[in-house]
């Protein structure tokens, strides 16, 4: 009830039947056929009651904020937050980057859920060749300014022209920069992570007309990112600590779960297996209501079941890396190759994240990053910054699952000779 989604569905009801076909016309003849839901729109005080409401109406809203179940991040938030509230003379893009599943792009509209002048474009594989095209069309609804207002005569300049002239156009209304947001999605082809980063460096570095953020769809791919470091800033959004995870799981479950101390249990269960915010999600959504019928017994039984199989899952996960992560013992260059049971025996004996440098695996970290992809596919066994430069294991249950896997192994020889046959 307190979204800016929902308050602007109220003021809508309300508003005399009357009022609202007198005032609709040119509001709606521009926002309904286009399909705008999905961009954020600029208001101000002097705006009539029913452009407050379709703009509130049409902000697109984290759903965790939404059904109250947003659990604050403080260092993501802050670095977010520092780049958009820094001084004008700004020139960087931000990057935010992650694990997929951790909540990136639930962070980033979280932080940007009461700043006007925002142009969110989800990026997918059709998006890709017509990028300027897709951001300029969103932007002159996002910014409630059409380039017909701007210039009397057709703008005659490129769509990259054109967007440029918007933006700056509409920074003086706004009374701050414009920010433009590209989250690209999982599905999308090769190379469109550094289309993406050139095109809002050169809007934000280049041309100074807009903040940029960069919403990577996982942690690899820091690794296709153009190598101009110091026109990117980053934000690294990981999985939750442990009280943000139990925090999360009760705010999921206060409507399910009627008695705290099956709760309780509930979240030590599923915690056990991870901390990521997409399976806390999928977890909550297997627990049976409470006022559907079900008993505190079958409410644990069904978090339990939904722990064995994360479980079960994260073993195939980690056999699979090391089935597929052994690459030739040297590289090109004539350094130690990927080995993947040396990597998760170095994990297990260190208790924690360590340094891709400080390996005897590949020191490059872009090329180490493809190696872990690959036999990783996309699952949590492994977890990379790429930016601060370390792996670890994604999960408790991974970590679970390589321990019991490698100690019943023939560990691989120290002079990185072939991997012996389990």
């Amino acid at each position: 009830p307190a979204s800016p989604r929902a308050k602007g569905l109220v003021a809508l009801s309300q508003m005399p039947i009357d009022d609202f076909m007198t005032n609709s016309k040119p509001f709606l003849s521009i926002f309904i056929p286009t399909g705008a839901v999905g961009a954020f729109f600029v208001y101000s005080a002097q705006s009539s009651l029913l452009e407050q409401a379709i703009c509130l109406s049409c902000m697109p809203a984290a759903r965790a904020d939404e059904t109250g179940c947003y659990v604050e991040r403080e260092v993501p938030e802050t670095r977010i937050r520092d780049y958009l509230d820094a001084s004008a003379d700004v020139v960087t893009y931000l990057v935010v980057y992650g694990p997929r599943g951790a909540g990136k792009s639930t962070a980033v509209q979280h932080c940007l859920r009461h700043r006007p002048g925002v142009v969110y474009v989800s990026v997918s594989d059709e998006t890709g060749p017509s990028l300027a095209r897709a951001v300029l069309s969103k932007a002159q609804y996002a910014l409630n300014t059409p380039l017909k207002a701007i210039t009397q005569s057709k703008v005659q300049g490129s769509t990259e022209d054109d967007l440029e002239l918007l933006l700056k156009a509409s920074r003086k209304p706004l009374g701050m920069q414009p920010t433009i947001v590209i989250d690209v999605g999982r599905a999308t082809p090769d190379g469109t992570v550094n289309k993406c980063a050139r095109f809002l460096k050169e809007l934000a570095h280049d041309k100074c007309a807009c903040r940029a953020i960069l919403v990577l769809s996982s942690s690899y791919a820091v690794a296709e990112l153009p190598p101009d470091k110091s026109r990117q800033t980053f934000a690294h959004v990981a999985s939750f600590e442990e009280q943000q995870a139990r925090e999360a799981l009760g705010k999921l479950l206060t409507s399910k779960v009627q008695s705290t101390a099956v709760l309780d249990e509930i979240k030590d269960i599923v915690v056990n297996a991870t901390m990521f915010a997409a399976d806390l999600t999928q977890a909550a959504s297997t627990i049976p209501a409470h006022a559907a019928g079900a008993s505190d017994v079958e409410q644990l039984e069904a978090a339990m079941a939904w722990a064995d199989a994360f479980e079960a899952q994260a073993l195939d996960d980690v056999r699979n890396v090391l089935k597929k992560g052994v690459t030739d013992d040297k590289n090109l260059r004539g350094e130690p190759g990927f080995h993947a049971d040396r990597l998760l025996r170095e994990l297990l004996e260190l208790d924690g994240p360590i340094k891709i440098s400080t390996t005897k695996y590949l020191p490059l970290p872009n090329e180490f990053a493809q190696k872990v992809r690959v036999a990783d596919e996309g699952r949590h066994a492994l977890v990379l910054d790429l930016v601060a430069g370390t792996v670890q294991f994604g999960t408790p249950a991974h970590r679970r699952a390589a321990k019991s896997l490698v100690q019943n192994r023939p560990r691989a020889n120290d002079g990185f000779g072939d991997e012996p046959e389990s």
